[in-house]
């Protein structure tokens, strides 16, 4: 049995998957294939700078170098927040029961979506559940973390018909102003006017 995430909300505790949605599952994909004359498949290479050296694909890969240039072993690295304390590791949601929280449709219209997960159930008691407390225009959100990191995703949980949907991603944080009108000031004292008309400016 796939793992599954503990949901908990209230008196609601269910437990279901998340299978990933793809764009290409939804709208299918085309791949380019090359091809040598008689019909083999290319594989790919890279051409360096001096113009000879090619390198297969799988020849090449990222290093990690400290300021002398020297490669640096990851397992010494240390994550840290931009104040330079230590950053504290989120665990990943597999790991414990997630509280969801309520939310409003203004947080799933300020989501940023990375990613879309539609929930797999092994009990489809626990599905109707969470689809009653996900009726109406009900919205929950969560911290996500497929694995431990040191920085979760925000997370929303919705219905759409009979199925129910997680959509990971971030929270934008819009800035609006204030829709204010203001009126102009008039100055309503009486002021000196000059009775002399002066017949040449006509």
């Amino acid at each position: 049995m796939a793992k599954q995430l503990t949901f908990v909300a209230g008196k609601l505790h269910v437990q279901a998957g998340i299978l990933k949605v793809d764009r290409d599952k939804v709208y299918g994909f085309i791949e380019d294939v090359a091809l040598d004359r008689d019909g083999n498949p290319c594989s790919t290479a890279n051409l360096l700078e001096d113009g000879a050296t090619i390198v297969l694909s799988g020849g090449t890969a990222l290093k990690t170098v400290a300021g002398n240039f020297e490669e640096v072993d990851k397992a010494t690295l240390k994550t840290v927040y931009q104040d330079g304390t230590d950053a504290v590791l989120v665990p990943s949601s597999y790991d414990a029961p997630i509280e969801l929280q309520s939310a409003s449709l203004e947080d799933l219209f300020s989501l940023e979506v990375q990613a879309l997960y539609q929930l797999t159930w092994d009990d489809l008691t626990a599905k109707n559940e969470l689809l009653q407390a996900l009726s109406g225009s009900t919205v929950y959100r969560f911290v996500f973390n497929y694995r431990a990191d040191y920085e979760g995703a925000d997370a929303v949980v919705i219905r759409s018909g009979d199925e129910a949907f997680v959509l990971t991603g971030r929270m934008m944080e819009f800035e609006y102003l204030n829709n204010v009108n203001v009126l102009p000031s008039i100055d309503l004292e009486p002021t000196e006017q000059d009775d002399e008309t002066d017949f040449a400016m006509l």
